[in-house]
């Protein structure tokens, strides 16, 4: 039997993220450093997403994968299945973010 997954990791929004932009400053950073800008850039992202249609709570959750070591990986995620138009709409925002970062820095 299996599960069926209710919450949508961090790391999907990442994901798409990532697909959208052309930044080699993530490949040259430590995974850890990756990780903790894209969680202040989604993290800064959610206010500006005004009206969901679902609950854009999250938590740390215990995800259904396993690291190298066959520990059990846990990441913060959203409590709800988002759709792909959410995760679309929350990745554009983190851009937003990202494009006045990179303002900022000129």
């Amino acid at each position: 039997m299996s599960s069926t997954v209710e919450y949508t990791p961090f790391s999907d929004i990442y994901a798409n993220f990532l697909s959208k932009i052309t930044d080699d400053m993530y490949m040259e950073l430590t995974p850890e450093d990756t990780y903790k800008i894209l969680s202040e850039l989604l993290l800064s992202a959610l206010p500006k997403f005004e009206f969901p249609r679902q609950n854009l709570d999250y938590e740390l959750k215990e995800l259904e994968e396993e690291d190298e070591d066959g520990n059990p990986v846990t990441d913060w995620a959203f409590v709800n299945k988002l759709t792909n138009e959410e995760i679309n709409i929350i990745s554009t925002y983190m851009i937003v973010e990202w494009i006045g970062q990179q303002l900022a820095s000129i």
